[in-house]
């Protein structure tokens, strides 16, 4: 394990982001191989360095086992011109209404087992440098959204938000990656004052984390400049809480801290207020979005309440909404349900959600394990660790109102999140 450490498994990580952000932008066939064989050098070396806990492996095989079944045992086949055509399939077992559509879940669900394992693995020193990568990442993002905003046009219609098809999607980015930034700031802040040291980066960490909001207050994302906001008042809430723990982190008096933090989370709620009257000025407006909304939700429930044990089979619903879809889509064209829960459901079926909450569990529940970084005030389980959380937070919002789990690239820094979240404290500490 020491040598493969050596190599790095961050590298392997972000080829596995880049890749999946490159098929954001790319048609090319070769991208999603790519991919595919990316996840299983990464697991095929995990597997040399034999560390990966065992409940790890068999969560992951649980969730690529159910998908394969669902994939090999097709109930429609596709004809083009006709549909969806039913055919012989092995009946009580998971079954698939489109095995196209599963087999690309299946290598998604490759490259998060992958993205998971080797979060899970990251010393703490190549986090921190995730960390100053998802700074320059984030920093490149926010000013192409920026340009691409204040470009000047006859018609707002905007092909691309950065590299993004929807703002929304941008956003739920940026909402991932903020909490993690402003960690890191909050670190180099608190070490430069344990330490003396006469400056530290927070200062430009900050300003980078102060463009983000910027660029995505300009993409007229509402629920995505509203989770912003949130994170930015809940990361201010944290740091009083931890100033309040550890008095002596900060020369800061505390009744400034308190004033200037109760003064920004005023200005973000006037910012949020701001941005939903400036994208509904009319109540209709509204009541008509919600309307729609509700209605993608309703013909949803109808596809689960057809198939409720095992759902319609990952990866299906784009191929089965048309047959369930009410009179007032016509013409339209729905890939995802807009609520994570409710696709999930129709798709996967209460037994295989159940299946996998149960692998979630497998990786989640843990002993509680002691600090292995005694040195640091705060601790990595009080600062960095909830920094994740709060990422994982932010797109368990974006998903009661949006499919970010359904973009390949927001699906793998969350699953690499989930991982660095809730791994045990003492494990892979620089």
């Amino acid at each position: 394990m020491s040598a493969l450490r050596r190599i790095g498994f961050l590298p392997l990580l972000l080829l596995l982001f880049g890749l999946a952000g490159a098929e954001l932008i790319s048609p090319a066939e070769w991208l999603p191989w790519a991919g595919a064989i990316t996840a299983i050098i990464s697991l095929m070396m995990l597997g040399a360095g034999g560390k990966l806990p065992v409940r790890i492996i068999v969560a992951s095989a649980l969730v690529l086992i159910l998908i394969a079944i669902y994939a090999l045992n097709p109930t429609h086949d596709f004809k083009p011109g006709i549909g969806l055509i039913p055919v012989a399939s092995i009946a009580n077992l998971p079954g698939s209404a489109c095995a196209a559509g599963t087999w690309e879940a299946f290598r998604i669900a490759l490259m998060l087992c992958a993205a998971f394992a080797l979060a899970w693995q990251l010393p703490r020193a190549q986090v921190r440098g995730l960390q100053w990568v998802a700074v320059g990442v984030a920093l490149g993002m926010s000013l192409l959204v920026a340009a691409q905003r204040l470009e000047p046009r006859p018609w707002p219609i905007f092909e691309y938000t950065g590299i993004f098809v929807n703002e929304n999607h941008f956003a739920v980015f940026i909402n991932l990656l903020l909490p993690v930034i402003l960690a890191l700031a909050a670190r180099s802040r608190f070490r430069a004052l344990q330490t003396g040291a006469a400056s530290s980066p927070a200062g430009m960490i900050f300003f980078v984390a102060a463009l983000m909001g910027w660029a995505v207050y300009l993409s007229h994302s509402r629920a995505g400049t509203a989770i912003l906001m949130l994170i930015f008042s809940l990361h201010l809430l944290w740091i009083w809480v931890l100033r309040r723990r550890y008095p002596f982190t900060s020369v800061m008096p505390a009744v400034w801290f308190r004033t200037g933090a109760a003064l920004i989370v005023m200005l973000a709620a006037v910012v949020v207020g701001f941005t939903f009257f400036r994208e509904w000025k009319h109540l209709e407006s509204f009541l008509g979005e919600l309307q729609y909304r509700w209605g993608i939700i309703h013909d949803t429930w109808r596809i689960w309440r057809d198939q409720p044990v095992w759902g319609i089979g990952p990866g299906t619903y784009a191929s089965v909404w048309p047959y369930y879809a009410s009179p007032a889509y016509d013409g339209r064209i729905i890939l995802h349900a807009h609520v994570e829960p409710v696709q999930f459901l129709a798709e996967w079926g209460w037994a295989g959600c159940l299946i996998l909450f149960i692998a979630f569990l497998l990786v989640l529940v843990r002993r509680p394990g002691r600090s292995a970084n005694h040195h640091a005030v705060p601790a990595w389980n009080e600062l960095e660790k909830n920094a994740f959380r709060l990422g994982i937070l932010a797109i368990m919002l974006h998903g009661l109102i949006d499919f970010p789990l359904r973009i390949p690239l927001l699906a793998l820094i969350s699953a690499a999140w989930l991982a660095l979240a809730f791994r045990p404290s003492t494990h892979q500490s620089s």
